[in-house]
């Protein structure tokens, strides 16, 4: 596990995204919006790919989602597209939370959707290592409430540490039922690299089902788990988007549900 080379950021900034638009992703997208440099997932206009909308699963994500009276939480949500995903779909945006360190992504999405009227989402500006689930914190009255939770190229941005720090957070706001749904970068052969936010550990789909052994132990809940590595082209991506990954590079895409 250990360390690669700082990268130069400026590999993950594209200006111009051009006519490579999905059917998935116009059906949410009338037209592209805003990039930065800070993060790929930002700067290569990532988040106009259609994620968990291209899932074979999308429609049992729906059925959760749709349930009566269900919450709904985005973490690491940027400019909150797979919410807007949802209500495309018709879900309401009133049970809907958005997490993200970055408040300036969140009032981006705004612009881009134009739906500052529309969309009632509750957002929380945190970061989710540091913000624990006690009664008085932001994410207290989610706590064992959550049905749908949504964590698209999130948790990779820790160490291994990190994410089971993070996931065993995750457990601790859902219950039985709940769905975790995402998708992330992911290596053949499961490392760390240093990013300028910190270090992050990449898992190929050996490291991912053991990391969630350890969180299903130490949490005393188990989950029925779905993960698998896909090339990043599944995604919507194109080859020149790719230049600055290792050969090894793949996506992990997983549905995880609570079963206990």
């Amino acid at each position: 596990m250990s360390a690669q080379a700082a990268i130069d950021c400026s590999v993950w900034y594209q200006p111009e995204i051009g006519n490579r638009l999905k059917p998935e992703t116009r059906f949410v997208f009338p037209r592209p919006g805003m990039a930065s440099r800070k993060y790929p997932c930002i700067g290569l206009w990532m988040f106009l790919l259609p994620g968990i909308a291209g899932f074979a699963e999308f429609p049992s994500v729906l059925e959760v989602a749709r349930r009566p009276h269900a919450n709904i939480l985005d973490l690491g949500c940027g400019l909150g597209q797979d919410l807007r995903l949802l209500a495309a779909h018709g879900v309401p945006t009133e049970r809907m939370w958005a997490l993200d360190i970055e408040a300036q992504l969140w009032n981006l999405g705004f612009e881009l959707f134009r739906d500052q009227g529309r969309m009632h989402a509750g957002f929380i500006q945190a970061d989710f290592q540091t913000t624990d689930l006690c009664d008085t914190s932001p994410l207290g009255a989610l706590t064992g409430k959550v049905d749908l939770i949504m964590a698209s190229q999130f948790l990779h941005l820790f160490d291994w540490e990190g994410q089971l720090a993070a996931s065993k957070k995750i457990v601790g706001l859902s219950k039985p039922g709940t769905m975790l749904v995402g998708f992330q970068q992911g290596r053949e052969q499961a490392r760390e690299y240093i990013r300028p936010w910190g270090m992050m550990f990449y898992h190929n789909r050996e490291s991912f089902l053991r990391l969630w052994e350890s969180v299903q132990k130490q949490t005393g809940t188990r989950w029925k788990i779905q993960v698998a590595a896909v090339p990043l082209q599944d995604w919507g991506m194109e080859d020149e988007d790719l230049t600055w990954m290792p050969e090894d590079r793949i996506g992990m895409n997983f549905l995880l549900t609570r079963e206990e």
